[in-house]
């Protein structure tokens, strides 16, 4: 007949670990009345089983606590040495952890603390270890927390120690390149795994990449990938595809970080590497139905969201103008992971719409300290400085993202929009735009400023020839609009009709291209509007980001909130919300 250690023993390696924690409970009440019940191995051993089961069943906080129980026990155990202390409990098999260990103890014990978010104990018991004692999981733990922490030089040498093991730990490769180390010199670390057959072709060109991903050199970065994509057996490899897509992103090239990012989660749906990057810029194309689709919520799954899959819901209520609700949504993700860059970006985005300047400001800020050199964190903080008219905060920082980011097309813009306020700077404006263009012909947030510089001036040709250049190659809805706008002025309605037709072809809800549409209509009966329709013009054109998205300052002021109809029932998707909501709450 079985002892009830024994009988626990059963339960844990059939993987029962909810009822093993019950039973692990209940043999040690009976120990504390009963010493006689337990060896002091099988003692120990109750304790594990306990730990462990706990652990399984994500109740981390008793699982510390037991832990820590076994790891004091263990102390008293290997001081003692006793001869009564040993039992016929059987080790590990060779090959599998040892569970009972000091180091896997102390790693499961730490595991605990950051699903506690108590992080600063979780380093200090990890490097509690001899250095000699650490496991290649140990030191991947430990760097993390070292490289997240702010513990730079331990964590580079940590990683270092992973690598001297494990050469094709991607996450400690990529960790010393963003550390600032030397891709020759993390070569030079992995040359056994670089010089092997099938790793031969695209290692090197690999580590090149993330190199200059780190150093800020994101054309040559997609040159190097796209060169893998094309000549190796990692073409069809989803990571690789996010990684273009998320360069083409950093770099300002959203049409085609949108295509690439689109790619990838076709061939991995429920990956969510890329998956917030691709939401922000389905929001930026208005693409809100396939938004929906992307993050359609399962509530049974609730334990499965990650910070990335909270960001891409609150984005999404973000597009649908449910400011209140996306703030909480868009708080989880920054709650899962504080160093979320994407989504602090999007919770200032958020409080600005609800009026929570500084608020927003200061996640902005946090932000900056954590990625310095995101342009989106320098473009949402000049956003924000124009609209409440901080012009001189505006400008400062605008320079700051040219010192940052160096001097390209989209950091000249910006600059740029911090000068239109005054007549006297005016033409500051004008010449970073042309030099803006100089750099990047194409770049479309240039040319819509340019063209409202043009407009100001009263230079109606300069501003029609500008536009009508871009609208041969471009499928820009803002642009056609704009477009349509200057040829109205110029009492051209059969080629303005064109463009605005162009527009709603592109983007059938555009309700500039619609007013365009029925006022260009009603010029045909009577020439008496052309005053109201400069006026609108300037409206239009005062209204445009300078993003390059064909949307306004207020990137969701032409998003109408859906209806369910006439009878205001409620749709599919709040139904879906209001059912999420219910289950957060339980």
């Amino acid at each position: 007949m079985k002892t009830l250690f024994e009988q626990l023993k059963t339960l844990f390696d059939y993987e029962l670990y909810s009822n093993a924690a019950t039973l692990a409970n209940l043999i040690l009440s009976i120990y504390d009345s009963n010493r006689a019940t337990l060896s002091p191995q099988e003692h120990f051993g109750t304790l594990v089983f306990y730990a462990e089961s706990l652990f399984h069943e994500r109740r981390f906080r008793e699982a510390e606590t037991v832990y820590r129980q076994a790891l004091q026990l263990k102390r008293l155990l290997t001081k003692s040495k006793s001869p009564n202390c040993k039992t016929n409990v059987p080790g590990p098999v060779p090959g599998q952890v040892d569970l009972q260990s000091e180091v896997e103890l102390k790693y499961k014990t730490a595991r605990c603390l950051i699903e506690m978010r108590c992080h600063r104990d979780a380093i200090v018991l990890l490097q509690s270890l001899g250095l000699k004692q650490r496991t290649p999981k140990v030191n991947m733990l430990l760097s993390k927390l070292c490289h997240n922490h702010g513990h730079e030089r331990s964590a580079i040498g940590t990683y270092k120690e992973v690598l001297k093991e494990c050469p094709l730990a991607f996450e400690a490769i990529e960790g010393l390149l963003t550390l600032g180390v030397k891709g020759i010199e993390v070569n030079s670390l992995i040359v056994d795994a670089t010089i092997a057959p099938q790793c031969s072709e695209w290692m090197s060109s690999w580590i090149k990449a993330h190199a200059n991903i780190q150093a800020r050199k994101y054309t040559e970065a997609i040159q190097t990938l796209r060169s893998i994509e094309a000549n190796t057996c990692l073409r069809n490899y989803h990571q690789l595809l996010v990684l273009i897509g998320e360069c083409y992103y950093y770099n300002g090239e959203y049409e085609q970080a949108y295509i690439t990012l689109k790619r990838a989660h076709a061939r991995q749906p429920h990956a969510k590497n890329g998956l917030q990057i691709l939401a922000i810029l389905m929001s930026k194309n208005k693409k809100v139905a396939e938004l929906e689709k992307l993050i359609m919520p399962t509530p049974a799954l609730m334990n499965e969201y990650t910070s990335e899959m909270w960001f891409v819901m609150a984005q999404y209520l973000y597009a649908t103008c449910r400011y209140e609700k996306a703030v909480y949504f868009v708080q989880k993700a920054c709650f899962l992971n504080s160093h979320n860059v994407e989504a602090l970006v999007l919770k200032a985005e958020v409080l600005f719409q609800v009026k929570k300047y500084q608020q927003g400001i200061a996640h902005l800020r946090y932000g900056q300290q954590l990625a310095p050199y995101r342009y989106e964190i320098h473009k949402a903080l000049v956003d924000n400085y124009l609209i409440t008219g901080r012009y001189r905060e505006a400008q400062l920082q605008a320079l700051k993202a040219v010192k940052m980011l160096g001097e390209m097309a989209r950091t000249l813009v910006l600059v740029a929009r911090t000068n239109m306020k005054d007549d006297s700077t005016q033409p500051k404006a004008k010449a970073l735009c042309l030099k803006a263009l100089s750099m990047n012909e194409n770049f479309l947030p240039a040319v819509f400023l340019l063209a409202e510089i043009y407009e100001r001036e009263n230079d109606n040709s300069a501003r029609l020839k500008l536009l009508t250049k871009h609208a041969m190659h471009s499928q820009s809805v803002k642009l056609h609009v704009m477009l349509g706008e200057t040829l109205k002025t110029e009492k051209n309605d059969s080629a303005a009709l064109d463009h605005y037709s162009i527009a709603l072809n592109l983007e059938p809800s555009n309700r500039y291209a619609m007013s365009g549409l029925l006022t260009v209509g009603q010029n045909k009966g009577s020439t008496g509007s052309s005053a109201s329709n400069a006026g609108a013009s300037i409206s239009f054109v005062e209204s445009m980001t300078e993003d390059g998205s064909d949307m306004p300052d207020n990137p969701l002021e032409m998003i109408e909130n859906r209806t369910a109809g006439a009878n205001d029932m409620e749709s599919e998707s709040d139904a879906m919300w209001s059912d999420l909501e219910i289950e957060i709450n339980q």
